[in-house]
């Protein structure tokens, strides 16, 4: 073969070659910044995952729980690097999207021609695809939970400047096929001219291509030349501009993101860290590259304590190489603490390495700081709310049981009771103004500590005079009452109980370790109040009860029980009687000339009269008898476990005594009262109450009838018919 044609063939066969070797270039570049793309996009898309299932120690919800804080997580993130996200659930409904006009949230994603998302939600594997609609290149990436369970998936927009450098790329290709033929042809005619000019365009590329596999991405090749040498110099230029222009692109992301990220190599040595990972270290960027990781950082569990031996999430990734993720507290050289989410995805390169994210919560945990803090002080309002309503339970409680009561003596047992229960610690009494209001009582007592005294005078006590809460003690200058018998260290409080106008007493209190409990009254001012209300409600119920029932069986004239009060007690005691065998007199007595009293000396006299017979009537009677003015001028006494005998005896006691009564009214002396009796007993003279009084009137008339002043006993019947009656004669006056 000719040297010319070898010359040609050799030029044919270096222009193919060039060809190639460009092609080859530019598709190793093109599958490179496939390559990075896909690693950069997965990464983000694998960590905005992690982000969104992440669930913090307390027990926080994620961000999947929480849709409206999805949603502008998304859009935080979709300023921040300058892409479209959408959020999936497992049956490929949008949970939520960040500047996607084209799709709702609620919608179901049917975009991807090949069900690629589909096909991720089942295998975990991250895929690609083209919106047929949007024309968009779209990621899809899995959303695992804890447990590991794909429950939703992350879609993503391909980066539109890669998608530029392919779509340069690939012209770059065509370019370089038309020249490599363009220069086959040149060859031919131009054989020496090729030849010649062949080494030196040959080697200029070669060389440019050698420093950019060396990744020197500043590699330009310079040329003087308008043949093919100088086009694929320029093409090589043009390629290399756009890879510089997509790697400047790559680390303008990483250098503005707010999360801090580092690259390991496969020894755990620092490659390269963004300037929000030297912030968080608290180091410059260049004292870090190089270094060991655990030389520049010390990271904690989320306690503050050290992890052990390899059990931290950067040691777990590189020696296992899988993704692990946590919560750390990176030591900063100041000392401090910053509470983090360490993200380790591994690199897929041979060499091995990471990605370490690092993503400051700490603002985060001062929202849950504040938000817990919140949580004790509703925690304590609804403890004083639960304390207030259980004291309001209690003082209602009181309440009913001391308006239950019938008699004073019954209402301070409960109230000695109750307030053990309500004011524990304190010692304290109940006293009541007597009806006189000229002596304070004690009426109930409670505690190890008595401070006052049983009875005093109403101006001993300092809340008495003033109508108001009295408190004395260490250091305080309000004098102590006088009727406080002890004058040590301990603390005291008179409070007045008054209700519907009236003061009945007061309430008082003691604190043996008043000096040691400054505010012992303050703690206990509300319920204090509520006790002293609710008790002189009661006791002023409970008087004004006492006093309309005194009314009730009383004659107001004579203060004996009225007849209504003697029929109900007397049937009672008859009964009573009845029960255990024992006998029962009913004594009827009657002013004898009452009327002629009222006549002579007037109404004033007459009542006079009644008065002083009640009078003797009462200091002559047992306690167990009941005395009573029946009607008028007549009276009655029944004496229960008393037999026929004895109530003659008295009856007659009774008629000598008031016979001894020695009267006067305005000046005028009265003259002798005299009284006539009729004496009745159980069972001799009935086993009723109505005959008892009938057989009891019977011999009072008898006695009337007899010349009056005198005593007259019923005898037994058993027919019926009005009984014979037995006289006591009279004695002589003397």
């Amino acid at each position: 073969m000719r040297i010319k044609s070898q010359i040609i063939l050799s030029m044919v066969a270096a222009a193919a070659l060039i060809g190639l070797v460009g092609g080859v270039a530019i598709f190793t570049q093109i599958v490179v910044t496939k390559s990075l793309g896909l690693t950069e996009a997965t990464n983000v898309a694998r960590e905005l995952a992690d982000t969104i299932v992440f669930k913090s120690s307390d027990g926080a919800p994620s961000l999947l729980e929480r849709p409206e804080a999805l949603k502008q997580f998304l859009l935080h993130q979709h300023r921040r690097l300058h892409r479209d996200f959408l959020v999936l659930d497992s049956n490929k409904t949008i949970l939520a999207h960040a500047a996607d006009e084209e799709h709702q949230v609620g919608d179901k994603f049917n975009h991807d021609p090949g069900n690629e998302i589909g096909q991720t939600l089942a295998d975990g594997i991250p895929r690609r695809f083209v919106d047929p609609e949007e024309v968009n290149a779209m990621l899809a990436v899995p959303i695992e939970n804890p447990e590991g369970a794909i429950i939703g998936a992350v879609l993503l927009e391909y980066d539109p400047v890669l998608q530029a450098a392919e779509q340069s790329t690939n012209s770059l290709l065509w370019l370089v096929g038309l020249s490599a033929a363009a220069a086959v042809l040149v060859a031919v005619g131009f054989a020496w001219q090729l030849l010649r000019r062949f080494s030196s365009g040959l080697g200029d590329m070669m060389r440019g291509m050698e420093a950019l596999a060396k990744g020197n991405a500043m590699t330009r090749i310079s040329h003087a030349r308008n043949d093919e040498f100088g086009q694929l110099a320029d093409g090589f230029n043009t390629m290399a501009d756009q890879l510089a222009s997509a790697r400047a692109h790559v680390e303008d992301i990483v250098e503005t993101a707010a999360e801090g990220i580092a690259v390991l190599d496969g020894d755990g040595r620092i490659a390269s860290a963004n300037p929000a990972a030297a912030t968080m270290i608290g180091r410059r960027a260049d004292k870090i590259v190089g270094q060991q990781w655990d030389s520049v950082l010390t990271i904690r569990d989320p306690r503050g304590d050290a992890f052990a031996a390899g059990a931290s999430p950067i040691e777990m990734a590189l020696a296992t190489g899988r993704q692990q993720q946590g919560e750390v507290r990176l030591a900063r050289s100041d000392g401090s603490h910053l509470p983090v989410i360490a993200s380790c995805g591994p690199l897929s390169r041979s060499e091995g390495g990471l990605v370490l994210t690092l993503n400051d919560i700490s603002e985060l945990r001062r929202a849950e700081g504040v938000v817990n803090e919140r949580a004790d002080q509703l925690a304590l309002l609804n403890r004083e709310l639960h304390e207030k309503s259980e004291t309001t339970t209690r003082l209602v409680k009181l309440g009913e049981l001391l308006q239950a009561c019938v008699t004073f003596p019954e209402a301070f047992s409960v109230v000695g009771t109750a307030m053990a229960e309500f004011l524990g610690g304190l010692s304290g009494t109940v006293h009541l103004t007597s009806a006189s209001r000229n002596l304070v009582e004690e009426m109930a007592h409670w505690g190890d500590v008595r401070s006052s005294a049983t009875q005093f005078a109403p101006e001993d006590c300092w809340a008495l005079r003033r109508g108001q809460e009295h408190v004395a003690g260490p250091g305080m200058l309000t004098p102590r009452c006088a009727h406080i018998t002890e004058n040590g260290k301990k603390g005291y409080v008179c409070m007045p109980l008054a209700a519907q106008g009236e003061t009945l007493g007061i309430l008082h209190l003691c604190e043996p370790n008043a000096a040691e409990k400054p505010q012992w009254l303050a703690e206990r001012q509300q319920i204090l109040r509520g006790v002293v209300d609710t008790l002189a409600l009661a006791l002023a119920n409970l008087r004004l009860r006492e006093t309309l029932r005194q009314q009730s069986i009383r004659d107001p004239n004579t203060s004996l029980f009225n007849r209504r009060y003697l029929e109900e007690t007397s049937s009672r005691e008859l009964r009573r009687m009845e029960r255990s065998g024992q006998p029962l007199v009913v004594i009827m007595l009657d002013v004898d000339h009452f009327k002629q009293f009222n006549d002579t000396f007037g109404h004033e006299a007459g009542d006079l009269v009644l008065k002083q017979v009640a009078a003797t009537l009462i200091e002559h009677a047992r306690d167990s008898d009941v005395v009573s003015r029946f009607g008028g001028e007549e009276f009655a006494l029944v004496m229960p476990g008393s037999t026929v005998q004895e109530g003659a005896e008295r009856a007659e006691a009774l008629r000598q005594a008031i016979r001894k009564l020695h009267l006067t009214h305005r000046g005028r002396t009265l003259g002798t009262v005299t009284a006539s009796f009729g004496v009745a007993a159980y069972p001799e003279h009935g086993v009723g109450w109505a005959e008892l009084t009938n057989a009891a009137d019977h011999a009072l008339y008898e006695a009337k009838g007899n010349g009056r002043d005198r005593v007259a006993i019923a005898l037994g019947n058993a027919s019926g018919e009005r009984p014979p009656i037995q006289l006591v004669p009279a004695p002589k006056s003397s």
